[in-house]
C-alpha cells in the first residue's frame, strides 16, 4: 500500500500555555536613579553659595608693601604731571608750528598719562584706598579734558571748566596725599 502523501501539520493557533514573559525592570530602575542623582548634584551644585576665598572681604598688605605702593603711585603720578608741565611750556608761543605741536604733545600726554596711571594703580593693588581713588580721579579727569580737545574745544571753553576742575581737584587731593 502506498501511503498518501502527508500534509505538513499546521502550527497552534496560540502559543503554548506558561509563564508570560514578565519585561525586566532593572534597566529602568538603573536609570531613574542616575537621572535623580544628577539632578540631585545640579540643584546642589546650582545652589550652592560659591566659596569665599578671602573670608575678610578684603585683602591684607603689610605696611611695607602699603607704603611702597603708595611711593610707586605716587612717583607714577609726578610723572605725568612733568610730562604736562613740559607738553604745557610752549602753549603760549606765538609761533603756529609750536602751539600745534605744543597741542599733540598735551593731547599725547593725557592719554598715555592716564592709561599709565590707570596701569599702575592696577600693578600696585596695596596702595591706599583714598589715594588710589584720587589717582583714577585724575585718569578719568585727564580722558574727559582729551575729549573735550579732540572735540575742538579749548581750555576757555565752558564745556571744558567740570572736567578741568575735576582734575585740578583730584590732582590737589593726590597731591597732598602724596605728601
Amino acid at each position: 500500500m502506498v501511503n498518501p502523501p502527508s500534509t505538513p501539520s499546521a502550527p497552534p493557533p496560540w502559543l503554548p500555555a506558561g509563564e508570560p514573559r514578565r519585561p525586566r525592570r532593572w534597566p529602568t530602575v538603573a536609570w531613574l536613579v542616575a537621572i535623580t542623582l544628577v539632578a540631585v548634584v545640579a540643584i546642589v551644585g546650582w545652589l550652592r553659595p560659591l566659596q569665599d576665598h578671602n573670608p575678610s572681604g578684603s585683602p591684607t598688605f603689610t605696611d611695607q608693601q602699603i607704603t611702597n605702593a603708595k611711593s610707586d603711585v605716587c612717583a607714577a603720578f609726578e610723572k605725568v604731571q612733568h610730562a604736562l608741565d613740559l607738553a604745557n611750556s610752549h602753549v603760549g608761543s606765538a609761533d603756529y608750528t609750536t602751539q600745534l605741536a605744543a597741542a599733540a604733545l598735551t593731547h599725547e600726554t593725557l592719554d598715555a598719562g592716564s592709561r599709565y596711571l590707570l596701569t599702575k594703580l592696577a600693578a600696585e593693588p596695596a596702595t591706599p584706598p583714598d589715594l588710589a581713588a584720587a589717582v583714577r580721579n585724575v585718569a578719568n579727569a585727564d580722558q574727559e579734558a582729551l575729549i573735550g580737545y579732540l572735540n575742538g574745544l579749548s581750555a576757555l571753553d565752558p564745556a571744558m571748566q567740570p572736567a578741568l576742575k575735576a582734575d585740578d581737584e583730584a590732582t590737589a587731593t593726590v597731591r597732598r596725599l602724596c605728601k
